[in-house]
């Protein structure tokens, strides 16, 4: 009787945690979808390119000097710490939801079984050679277009779309362009998942960047009674792996697809599934039992110190982008006097240092000197970098008297001046 009490509690408790589970493959598709789209859109639009040819660089669809090496390496710092952060609190989460080479797979091997349940064929019938042809030349395709648009992020949009339809005319942009479809084409056609298991770089550095609270999927071992070894876990999984094995496995790219399986099959019994997102392996850490905050990843000091960095990176991006720098300016001569029955002209060496990310045009005034003029009077100074250049204060011959006379040379920025004193010096004859 006791026993029978327990299973009438338990059977609601059981059918409630089924249906609570979270399906990771739609949204997993939805993010690869726009980040996919985004991976086009930047270069194209000036949200992210670094032209080589023309020395300019846009980010956040501002266009900087190339020659900006600090915001260059600001941006470069952004980027780590953004991985480094992802990486530390949510393990493979780049791996199995943002990066390309798992969107190129999936799309690869999505298109494949489309196809061949389109031609409603498999090996060994007659129709399977045209699915895998369609399937070929939709893959040559996309490579062509991801060419370009990789392409596109070194150089001008336009420069690479000429190249493509007629490299001969650019051959290095041309070559650019087609060594770059080329090695999409070669991934997406035989290595696919060969690459991120052995080859890619990050798996292995992902062990220095994790420990016991990252997230990660996890088999729930302790209902392993529940299990009822249909193996879907392992058929869904694009890795080939079976989660059963452990927690932390090289070739688990945190995808959820065999979470989703497992829901499935269990959810149909009215069970919850054995497989989900566990920050750790403690049997107590139950997600739905976790803070707002804990969700999240921030579970001491040493997470919420990784995840501050982004931010701090971001801020200082931002203002490099879109704050000023005071205008800053000096004067010295250059020694070149000269002095004719109708004028006396200094020559001087102006160096400037424009706090402004873009570049802007300042204008040169003279007070301290009767009838003064400078050449040139305005000049277009280069984003937040220095420059000199020369000019010429220039006063008539009558109005100026002979020796040493105080002068002021005003840079100004639409609003911001600067002002610089110096010597104009008059022979007297």
């Amino acid at each position: 009787m006791l026993d029978l009490t327990d299973r009438i509690i338990q059977t609601p408790t059981l059918t409630r945690a089924a249906n609570d589970n979270l399906k990771w493959h739609a949204p997993r598709r939805l993010l690869q979808a726009l980040c996919g789209v985004l991976l086009v859109l930047l270069p194209f639009t000036n949200g992210l390119r670094l032209d080589l040819r023309r020395d300019e660089f846009y980010f956040a669809w501002h266009k900087m000097a190339a020659h900006d090496l600090f915001l260059l390496l600001w941006v470069a710092l952004l980027g780590t710490a953004l991985l480094s952060a992802v990486s530390f609190l949510y393990g493979r989460l780049w791996c199995g939801w943002v990066c390309p080479q798992t969107l190129a797979s999936d799309f690869a091997d999505s298109l494949k079984t489309r196809l061949d349940k389109a031609f409603q064929t498999r090996p060994g019938r007659p129709r399977f050679l045209l699915s895998r042809g369609v399937w070929t030349f939709g893959v040559l395709a996309v490579s062509l277009g991801t060419g370009v648009t990789l392409a596109s992020y070194w150089l001008a949009p336009s420069t690479v779309l000429s190249a493509a339809a007629a490299p001969w005319h650019d051959w290095a942009a041309g070559l650019t362009v087609y060594l770059t479809a080329f090695a999409v084409a070669a991934d997406m056609l035989w290595l696919r998942r060969t690459f991120c298991a052995r080859a890619c770089p990050y798996g292995p550095l992902l062990s220095s960047l994790t420990d016991q609270n990252t997230l990660a999927v996890r088999y729930l071992n302790e209902r392993d009674d529940d299990c009822i070894h249909c193996h879907k876990c392992e058929v869904d999984c694009p890795m080939g792996i079976d989660i059963k094995q452990g927690v932390g496995q090289h070739g688990c790219i945190g995808c959820g697809e065999c979470i989703d399986a497992c829901n499935d099959v269990l959810g149909k019994r009215g069970k919850a599934g054995l497989i989900e997102f566990r920050y750790g392996t403690d049997p107590e850490r139950v997600t739905r039992t976790l803070t707002p905050v804990q969700r999240l990843g921030l579970w001491d000091n040493r997470r919420w110190g990784v995840a501050a960095t982004v931010p701090l990176c971001l801020a200082v991006v931002l203002f490099l982008i879109y704050g000023s720098l005071p205008l800053a300016a000096s004067l010295n001569a250059n020694g070149a006097i000269v002095r004719t029955a109708s004028v006396v002209s200094n020559g001087y060496s102006l160096t400037l240092s424009s706090g402004k990310p873009q570049p802007a045009r300042l204008t040169l005034t003279v007070s301290g000197l009767p009838d003064a003029r400078v050449q040139p009077n305005a000049i277009l100074a280069p984003g937040r970098d220095s420059a000199t250049l020369p000019i010429t204060i220039t006063s008539s011959a009558s109005s100026v008297k002979p020796g040493r006379t105080p002068i002021t040379l005003t840079v100004r920025d639409g609003r911001t001046s600067e002002a610089v004193q110096t010597i104009f010096y008059a022979p007297a004859h």
